[in-house]
């Protein structure tokens, strides 16, 4: 398989993939004359990435192409998975969900009056906490409570409910026990700074009974000398976990809420979380796509391609060309077609298939617009809102597709649009005046014929998909078939 795998690590061509081999690789493809770019998922281990290009090198060849497979070190998917599964089991996390979705509840059935008279009623909600506790522990998700159902005249948190919540917490017994035992397990501040350093993997513990983000465990700590392992404060507890119930509530005012239950569990993993479910490693493995279109044709993985296929158009070849990426192989993609016209001559058309992608409009919109006049065809599959938000994540925990979890976890802003998420496409829930990256995109797709497919879709040759799954779109029969036609009938 080495003569149809480019192998990067942080962009740049590993040793078992020396410039000469990539060289041979894009003459072979060219030759064929029909030549296949495949990017897969930025979540997937090298061993994987392996196995994904030995799995689809005879689906490719079936539709009379040659395929290149660029694969790249992450291998994300399963830790963060596992942490997600630890973080579920916290006595800590619970007490926080707990909290968190009672403020949260009380907000959203406020009422008039009580709005009026600035208060925020007390309810009576152990059913619906003993309902979370069996549905976490049993791992079905039909024992969740049921969604609140939001007051039509919601307003945002007030000044004054947020200190009456904050006072309430600080005065919470359960809470309070909670916070010692984390505070009893704190390590010492240098060995987690070394363990941070090392980059191993495994999650860093900023105390050993919780995965919380050491950044966000200092933050709640009270500790006059810097070296000392302090202990947890609890008013900086309350204070962060009312502004969390602000942010859940500020995203039902604007529409931006991914449901209850998931809102509520994004904003406390972006808040006390987020390294260890995978923030920093989506960071990296997005700038190692970047990075494989630096200055050097022979040291970037990107740059290498696109300079020798550029060569051998320039002195008259001209190939077929289909781009296809899966998940974050999309932003890929968007990369490449960034340096393409300094690369690629203008007369060099491009097809591209996008498969789940996880691709932001802002970052496909600026490249794919910019480059409109060389793509030749486009078309997404992906899966329609409701079966996107049926694809869990993890049992209960995250009730929704990986997409979801992308755009309300790990993006920098919550509810970040992705060009795969059906919901996007509204125009009426996100208008143009205020998501102008989205709304250029959306007049691309609408300009290209059939550019979108919502699984599941029996459309005809080349419009066909029965993906449930966001890991599926790169091996389920019906999807490849439709690859197959595109790459070998056109579009």
């Amino acid at each position: 398989m080495t003569n149809h795998i480019i192998h990067t690590a942080n962009g740049r061509l590993a040793p078992d993939t020396p410039f000469s081999a990539v060289k041979q690789m894009v003459d072979d493809a060219v030759d064929s004359g029909n030549l296949v770019l495949h990017f897969h998922g930025g979540l997937v281990s090298q061993a994987k990435g392996r196995a994904i290009a030995e799995r689809l090198t005879p689906e490719y060849q079936r539709a009379g192409a040659f395929p290149i497979f660029s694969v790249w070190e992450s291998g994300a998917l399963e830790t963060i998975r596992n942490n997600l599964g630890s973080i579920a089991a916290e006595a800590f996390f619970r007490i926080l969900l707990k909290r968190v979705s009672s403020m949260v509840r009380r907000k959203l059935e406020q009422g008039v009056g009580a709005r009026a008279a600035g208060v925020i009623p007390a309810l009576d909600l152990s059913a619906e906490e003993a309902a979370l506790d069996r549905a976490l522990d049993s791992g079905d998700p039909a024992r969740l409570p049921a969604e609140p159902v939001p007051d039509a005249a919601l307003t945002p948190l007030s000044d004054a409910e947020m200190m009456v919540l904050e006072a309430e917490l600080q005065a919470d017994p359960e809470l309070q026990i909670a916070a010692q035992g984390v505070s009893a397990g704190l390590r010492d501040p240098t060995d987690v700074v070394a363990d941070a350093a090392a980059r191993t993997g495994a999650p860093v513990r900023a105390a050993t009974g919780t995965l919380m983000d050491p950044a966000a465990v200092d933050a709640l700590l009270d500790r006059p000398d810097p070296t000392a392992r302090g202990l947890f404060s609890a008013a900086k507890l309350a204070k962060a976990l009312v502004l969390v119930a602000a942010r859940v509530i500020r995203r039902y005012l604007h529409k931006r809420d991914h449901g209850f239950h998931a809102t509520v569990v994004e904003e406390i993993l972006r808040a006390f979380y987020l390294a260890n479910v995978g923030g920093t490693i989506w960071a990296q493995m997005k700038g190692d796509t970047q990075n494989s279109f630096g200055p050097d044709p022979e040291r970037f993985g990107g740059t290498a391609v696109l300079s020798l296929l550029g060569e051998r158009v320039r002195n008259g070849a001209r190939p077929r060309v289909t781009l296809v990426g899966h998940s974050t192989g999309a932003v890929y993609i968007a990369h490449l077609l960034k340096v393409a016209e300094t690369l690629l001559p203008a007369e060099l058309k491009l097809n591209i298939v996008l498969l789940a992608p996880a691709s932001t409009f802002a970052l496909t919109a600026e490249s794919f617009t910019h480059n409109r006049a060389r793509i030749q065809g486009l078309r997404i599959f992906t899966m329609s809102d409701p079966n996107e938000r049926k694809d869990r994540l993890v049992p209960v925990l995250y009730p929704h597709s990986l997409l979801y979890f992308v755009s309300g976890v790990v993006e920098p802003d919550a509810d970040t649009p992705l060009i795969g998420m059906q919901r996007y496409y509204d125009a009426a829930r996100y208008p143009g005046d205020r998501f102008p990256a989205v709304e250029s995109f959306r007049h691309l797709t609408a300009d290209v014929p059939h550019s979108l497919v919502w699984s599941v879709a029996a459309g005809g040759a080349g419009l066909e998909t029965a993906a449930l799954k966001h890991g599926d779109f790169d091996d389920e029969p019906t999807t490849l078939a439709s690859l197959r036609h595109l790459i070998q009938k056109g579009f």
